[in-house]
């Protein structure tokens, strides 16, 4: 899904450039050349992979998000039910792969059509070496490949400007132009810019047919007659070019439009540049930048921890445990030095590798083991004992995890906790004890105890994920890599 949302913002990003520069202009043959630079760009430019020295605000908005916050959506599991079969990022890759689905039926359909159009009839070959296909039944006009199809009235009354007209699209090679766009249409449905670039291209089609067969001295009256004549048809196929395809009125007013000033072809100059910014865009930033960005995640690691747990409304809803998902698994950076980050250079951890650790059938699955595995400890449902706990963990280069600990613990309370004096509170609770009187509360040992049973149960969930890891890499070796885990406990 990465490389389809990365070759739709190409796309957009080109035919925007085009749409506002060039498609007034006469360039047919320049803006054809253009609007294929467009299309063939989108497909290549995501599989160019190159590193920058730092990771921009782009790469951020679009490499991150469509890694991790399309792939990874919410993952609710309640205490006594089990996961949830279907989460958001299934959902939106059923839709696209639906719609992909459809979109392959129709065009087998359009083909199956234009295979039984082009069968039978009378053929013969034309000076071109073009195979004419002449039936009763075809009310429009049509090229495709190295096929003209018409009707017989047409050959007899309108020969000579129906085949001049489909023999320049046939010689300019437009149903490969057809081929290559119903490609990407295919991959890019959902994207509204293939939809409009489409329209543009096979309008510039007829412009190039058009102009080919004036300058060959055919009169303009006469043609534009055969245009209104030809104007209602059946709907051809996606790689025919018709005659009466595109607007009849642009079509008519391009042929007496003035031309377009040849140093006005200097507009598409643009495109290097937003060609630049995409690439740009997509970079992935070097292990370098790691230096540079510590003390950025540790102003942003601090931020989050004096952040306060806000109280939530008690409900009789069951509590549910989230799974939160940030723009990627947060990686860990330390500011001060510990025994195991100043260790050798063969256990060192490398907090940003060129190639970060992956769990095997990516974090959406990882997910759903822990959310299948997640539950709510019941001391904490009674104490009412809510909040985010964050658990740190480091991939060794075998793909089993290890150091796993609590990072943080925001967890807090629906009610007011009190020390009872002559209480421990440290001591370990076996569960809730309702309290005398209209105030109820929770003692120091009871929150306590709850807040302990969600880091423990943070960390066996976690545990779970052992084994399942493919390792992180870092200038061609297998290093070990850290990670914090945020999971949030809410009650409904």
């Amino acid at each position: 899904m990465e490389y389809i949302l990365k070759s739709a913002l190409t796309l957009s990003l080109l035919y925007t450039l085009f749409f506002f520069f060039l498609r007034k202009e006469t360039f047919h043959r320049f803006n054809r050349l253009c609007l294929l630079f467009s299309l063939v760009t989108s497909l290549l430019l995501p599989l160019v992979h190159i590193s920058t020295s730092h990771p921009t605000a782009v790469n951020k908005a679009v490499t991150a998000s469509t890694t991790y916050i399309t792939t990874l959506p919410a993952i609710v599991v309640t205490a006594e039910s089990e996961a949830p079969l279907f989460t958001w990022s299934d959902v939106l890759a059923g839709i696209y792969w639906a719609g992909l689905c459809i979109m392959l039926f129709y065009l087998l359909i359009q083909i199956i059509q234009t295979y039984h159009i082009m069968q039978g009839g009378l053929r013969h070959t034309d000076e071109y070496g073009n195979t004419v296909i002449l039936k009763e039944d075809v009310k429009s006009p049509f090229s495709i490949f190295h096929f003209i199809v018409m009707s017989v009235e047409d050959y007899e009354k309108q020969r000579h400007n129906i085949l001049t007209h489909e023999q320049e699209h046939i010689r300019m090679g437009h149903s490969y132009d057809l081929l290559l766009l119903q490609a990407v249409k295919t991959l890019q449905w959902f994207n509204p810019f293939v939809w409009l670039l489409e329209n543009d291209l096979k309008a510039i089609h007829e412009y190039q047919a058009d102009e080919a067969v004036i300058n060959q001295g055919i009169d303009a009256k006469q043609y534009q007659q055969l245009l209104v004549v030809k104007a209602v048809g059946n709907r051809l196929q996606p790689f025919a070019n018709n005659l009466r395809r595109g607007s009849l009125k642009k079509r008519i007013i391009m042929m007496y439009q003035k031309k377009s000033n040849r140093w006005l072809m200097l507009k598409a100059v643009a495109i290097l540049p937003v060609t630049c910014f995409a690439i740009y865009a997509f970079a992935t930033p070097e292990s370098k930048v790691v230096e540079k960005l510590k003390s950025q995640v540790a102003a942003i690691e601090q931020s989050i921890k004096n952040v306060e747990t806000p109280v939530v409304e008690q409900t009789t809803e069951e509590p549910v445990a989230v799974v939160e998902q940030t723009t990627e698994p947060e990686m860990e950076t330390v500011a001060e030095e510990t025994p195991e980050t100043i260790a050798a250079p063969n256990d060192s951890i490398i907090d940003i590798p060129e190639k970060n650790a992956e769990f095997e059938g990516g974090y959406e699955a990882m997910y759903k083991l822990i959310a299948e595995n997640m539950k709510y400890p019941q001391i904490a449902k009674e104490c009412e004992v809510q909040g985010r706990v964050s658990v740190r963990f480091v991939v060794e280069r075998d793909g089993t995890i290890s150091n796993v600990t609590i990072y943080s613990n925001k967890a807090g309370a629906n009610v007011e906790v009190r020390d009872v004096e002559g209480e421990d509170p440290n001591a370990t609770v076996e569960s809730y004890t309702q309290k005398e009187g209209d105030t109820q509360y929770l003692t120091r040992a009871e929150f306590n105890t709850a807040r302990k049973a969600l880091e423990e149960e943070a960390i066996r969930v976690v545990l779970t994920t052992s084994g399942k890891w493919q390792p992180a890499e870092d200038k061609g070796q297998k290093v070990r890599c850290r990670f914090n885990l945020p999971i949030s406990y809410r009650l409904n």
